[in-house]
């Protein structure tokens, strides 16, 4: 089969004629995700932009298409094409990079198609590609989709907050309030340097937020390739309860003062109860009976302090030692030892 090479600009010129146009909102570039997921049919009124999308070419048979891609996945694609398909047809997605996926179409909505992978792919080694095919000097990275959790730093407030997406110039994120546009933040996504920036957009509980400076892709890409290759560690072990007279006599780390406070515990959208038994400006030790895991990041809500991110460092039972990602202020700590109540 005779195949030219792909370029944006015929990509863009015969595929436009496919995308419906309608009242557009907003224009999206090319979204790479890091989900294993194949990418779910999207909001009727966002409109891709044809100028700033990936081409591909779908090969059906004897029949070579060029399109544009929407969303590439872990598990598969969301294509821009003129071509009639029917669910369940098998295709084969070349990518500029050379590649060669095939795959079923798993769902179709006008010129959109869901692609699903019959293998997983590594998107970040076209991601990689996209990057180094533009000119040094306007190199930039799009939008990638994440499932991180981070924090938000606003004015005194502290929130535990999830990035959606993130790309040089910003981020998306879920709140677990709406939040005021034209706010200054800091956001702090795990394993990643605090960012400084605003809000620019909220629709209800989710907001978008703009660097200020902006992010550098230098630094960005060595993150997306941590998030990737972040193992996922066993559930820990439920044991028995240990003996009451084990525990009073367990040794805490210098500084600590035993108590007994109530508190709350958030990992990603799960959240439980728990019983602080000791605390200092760096760890925090608690009960809890969930099956939680060494090295999770979790979010300690204690009194007066709306969320701290902490990792778990120990486990000992249904006893888990956690150390605060960044130290709790001297004044912060005194405020929630003065709400407690002495072991």
């Amino acid at each position: 089969m005779n195949r030219k090479p792909l370029t944006w600009e015929n990509a863009a010129s015969r595929c436009h004629q496919g995308v419906r146009v309608a009242e557009v909102r907003t224009l999206f570039e090319t979204v790479y995700s890091l989900s294993g997921d194949v990418p779910l049919v999207e909001a009727a009124d966002e409109e891709a932009d044809p100028s700033v999308l990936q081409p591909g070419a779908i090969v059906a048979g004897s029949i070579r298409q060029v399109c544009l891609i929407r969303k590439i996945s872990a598990g598969g694609a969301i294509l821009h094409a003129d071509i009639p398909v029917e669910e369940g047809r098998r295709l084969e997605l070349e990518l500029e990079t050379g590649e060669h996926l095939d795959g079923r179409i798993v769902w179709q909505r006008g010129s959109e198609l869901g692609l699903r992978f019959d293998e997983a792919i590594d998107v970040l080694p076209i991601l990689a590609h996209n990057l180094v095919s533009q000119p040094g000097e306007r190199r930039r990275m799009p939008r990638v989709e994440v499932s991180c959790p981070a924090r938000l730093e606003m004015g005194p407030r502290n929130l535990l907050v999830t990035v959606h997406d993130i790309s040089q110039g910003g981020a998306k994120i879920e709140t677990p309030f709406p939040l005021e546009v034209d706010r200054d933040i800091v956001l702090s996504p795990e394993r990643l340097q605090p960012l400084t920036g605003r809000t620019v957009w909220v629709d209800g509980c989710v907001a978008g937020v703009s660097f200020e400076p902006e992010l550098d892709w230098q630094a960005l890409m060595p993150w997306l390739r941590s998030r990737r290759d972040a193992p996922l560690l066993p559930p820990a072990a439920p044991a028995p309860p240990e003996p009451e007279s084990t525990r009073t006599s367990r040794s805490v780390d210098s500084g600590s003062v035993q108590m007994n406070l109530p508190a709350r515990v958030r990992e990603g959208t799960r959240r439980w109860s728990i019983d602080v038994t000791a605390l200092t400006s760096r760890t925090v030790e608690f009960d809890c009976f969930a099956a939680l895991r060494l090295g999770s990041l979790l979010w300690i809500v204690l009194p007066g302090l709306e969320g701290w991110p902490a990792r778990i460092v120990g486990i000992d039972g249904y006893r888990f030692t956690c150390e605060f990602t960044q130290p709790l202020h001297p004044a912060v700590l005194e405020r929630i030892l003065a709400q407690s109540v002495p072991a």
